[in-house]
């Protein structure tokens, strides 16, 4: 079994990488249905949070050692 990284459980490194990481991989309309329902937001709210979430990733990522970055 392979070792988790130390940050795995480092919440506030891996909440924004996966919401990058959707952003990423793009949603479709049906999918941005859920969400929008359930916050109450428009397909743009959503996208605006995508995007911070996105930023405060690459922030994130910037201040990582080098090893850690090239983790999967």
């Amino acid at each position: 079994m392979t070792e988790k990284p130390p940050l795995w459980e480092c919440d506030e490194v891996q909440f924004p990488r996966l919401l990058s990481e959707i952003r990423a991989a793009g949603l479709t309309s049906a999918q941005y249905e859920d969400p929008c329902k359930s916050m109450g937001l428009e397909r743009r709210d959503i996208d605006e949070l995508l995007l911070r979430a996105e930023a405060a990733w690459e922030k994130k990522k910037s201040s990582l050692p080098l090893s850690l970055k090239r983790e999967k």
